[in-house]
């Protein structure tokens, strides 16, 4: 657990590392074209199709355009380097733009029955309108599982081995939705996503709502948006607090950590709508406009750490809980957030949250709280620009890796892969560790299996390029399927007395569960030394297992033979009681474990036509 900074970075070396400096390959996957003899003939090969955004009545889904970058109320600037579709709902949809790139856009879209995601290539990047087909390149097909084919190799290297910290979910907005459920059906969802026999997932992001102004906030109110609007606990700047407010996000909060989850940050997407200069949490009046009062900086900085006291303190109401982090932002120089939105946001610039941070570091050192302070929770894309003043206040670095694989223009994943570099750049140069926070599949449509495809590819990137040593899924139960892990209907709450519509279980759901069951928190990090193979291999090391696993995404139409190496001078206990043990997820399968056939020098498996494997060589301990 992290105290006041954890430092997050690796131990001094053993003296034994020197000795395996010499080496230079320890771990080569050999990846060809074949089919081997347990791989089926073929698998379905469909065309990712552009995401329907649904008509949902009642909701205005008037667009909103990127404006130059302007000056926040506390002078400093505010405004984004991504260009933003306001209005779509559930999820907004952010689009990159590029330093000569143009924006066209109708004023208004009346129904979105048939409106698409925006294109995002060629010398302009309009938002489409309906009954519009955009020339949409899914990120998808730009990579085979190693680029250019032939061999790639993936080495162990003690020198860069990054402890693990584990999978996640945010409980914003799913803990407002599925707390309410009555036991028999909140139970098995608290199973699916927290138990061992079940994803696992250890790290919790808690959300401290906004509260929100029923005038002010008319989309808050009803349909999906009540959902969204997260319960306040100060309803006013009279009013005292009322810690009853949230307590159906608490009991899933409560739910994940008797389940074994053991990583918990607190996080904030607004303060409280009377701080803010619209009395909206959803954002400011003017686009790019900060919307924090100046006035009530402090009294954020009190408001977000009582609550984190409260929760450590009162045992009672919050069963002791120490938050390991807090998070006082979200996507704040962006600049997208504007009032009558769908969700909580707030503009808040560079200079104000440097204030803000000093304040709550103060206010939790006053309260004798263990609990440190991550930021800037933004895009990728952005976050470098943000975090160079900010580095004496936090201890750690989260992003949002929403676009980590987008298209942008003809740069293809180029464009998010250089900011991966610059982040992972900065965080070691300051010796601090970075995390994905948030992750969703955004400008990405197509069928089940296409987008869990898309998401592993996301995840075995930010694991190689940047390096991340925690990754956060946006929030696993979603009412839109693209969306989510657990799949729900969200236009009523169930109760004993309604009928239940059953959950759906995403193939991203199994596809994640390769990683948590194989690679869970505490695992080590093997470098993947060919860039080439990044976003196709990841390999892990799990002491307490004594295991070696490796995950492997094939998105193509054929299917692929991959051949691991593991020389003999590395490890100790290969043989004997070492096995290999194999699992893939498919169109057909499940996590369904494989029969592995071969030996263990080659490890030699198949993997189906779009589909996703993992495999797990046992009983082995490395020199270091």
């Amino acid at each position: 657990m992290s105290l006041r900074n954890p430092r997050l970075s690796s131990r001094p070396l053993r003296r034994t590392f020197l000795l395996l400096s010499v080496f230079s390959a320890a771990f080569s996957a050999a990846v060809s074209a074949g089919v081997s003899e347990n791989a089926p003939a073929s698998a379905p090969a469909p065309s990712p199709s552009d995401e329907i955004i649904p008509d949902i009545p009642g909701i205005d889904y008037s667009v909103n355009i990127t404006l130059p970058v302007v000056s926040g109320t506390s002078g400093d600037p505010v405004g984004p380097l991504i260009c933003f579709e306001q209005g779509l709902s559930p999820h907004p949809v952010p689009i990159p733009c590029g330093e000569n790139s143009s924006l066209t856009a109708t004023s208004q879209v009346a129904s979105l029955a048939s409106a698409r995601i925006a294109s995002i290539g060629g010398s302009s990047r309009p938002l489409v309108a309906e009954n519009s087909t955009p020339n949409l390149t899914p990120a998808t097909e730009l990579f085979d599982i190693c680029t250019g084919g032939g061999s790639a190799s993936v080495t162990l290297n003690p020198r860069r081995r990054n402890k693990w910290r584990g999978w996640g979910t945010s409980l914003c907005w799913l803990g407002n939705f599925v707390g309410g459920f009555p036991d028999t059906h909140f139970n098995p969802l608290m199973d699916l996503l927290f138990s061992p026999s079940g994803l696992n997932l250890n790290i919790i992001r808690y959300n401290i709502g906004g509260g929100n102004n029923a005038t002010n906030s008319p989309r808050l109110q009803t349909g999906w948006g009540k959902w969204r609007g997260m319960p306040g606990f100060k309803a006013t700047e009279q009013a005292g607090y009322n810690w009853s407010a949230d307590d159906r996000q608490r009991k899933v909060l409560f739910a994940a950590r008797a389940r074994g989850a053991d990583t918990f940050e607190a996080f904030a997407n607004s303060p409280p709508w009377w701080m803010t200069v619209s009395g909206d949490v959803a954002g400011a009046s003017k686009y790019g406009e900060g919307n924090l009062k100046v006035q009530y900086e402090e009294a954020y900085a009190e408001f977000l750490t009582d609550v984190v006291e409260k929760f450590a303190k009162d045992t009672s109401w919050g069963e002791g809980m120490v938050f390991d982090t807090l998070e006082p932002f979200n996507e704040a120089l962006e600049g997208w957030w504007m009032k009558g939105g769908g969700q909580e946001g707030c503009n808040i610039g560079l200079q104000q949250m440097k204030r803000i941070l000093l304040m709550v570091q103060a206010a939790l050192e006053r309260k004798q709280l263990k609990t440190g302070i991550v930021s800037v929770d933004s895009f990728v894309q952005t976050t470098p620009r943000q975090i160079g003043t900010l580095n004496p206040f936090l201890a750690r670095y989260n992003v949002h890796g929403y676009m980590s694989l987008a298209k942008n223009g003809t740069s293809s994943v180029e464009w998010t892969t250089q900011n991966f570099h610059v982040m992972k750049g900065i965080a070691k140069g300051q010796e601090k560790e970075v995390w994905v926070s948030e992750w969703g599949p955004l400008l990405r449509g197509g069928e089940d299996m296409d987008v869990a495809l898309f998401m592993a590819r996301s995840i075995i990137a930010a694991i190689n390029i940047l390096e991340a040593t925690g990754w956060v899924f946006w929030q696993a139960i979603d009412p839109v399927a693209s969306w989510a892990l657990i799949h729900i209907d969200w236009s009523k709450t169930p109760d004993e007395s309604t009928v239940y519509t059953p959950p759906t279980v995403s193939k991203k759901f199994w596809i994640l569960k390769h990683f948590t069951s194989l690679a869970p928190a505490g695992s080590k990090r093997l470098y993947v030394n060919k860039a080439k193979c990044s976003y196709g291999i990841a390999a892990f090391y799990t002491p307490k297992k004594r295991m070696i696993s490796v995950f492997v995404v094939n998105q193509k139409a054929t299917p692929r033979t991959v051949k691991i190496h593991i020389p003999w001078w590395f490890l100790r206990n290969v043989g004997g009681k070492s096995k290999v043990h194999s699992w893939r997820t498919s169109y057909a399968d499940d996590f369904v474990k494989v029969n592995y056939r071969g030996g263990h020098m080659p490890i030699r498996f198949a993997i189906p036509a779009r589909s996703f494997a993992s495999f797990a060589l046992t009983h082995v301990r490395p020199l270091w």
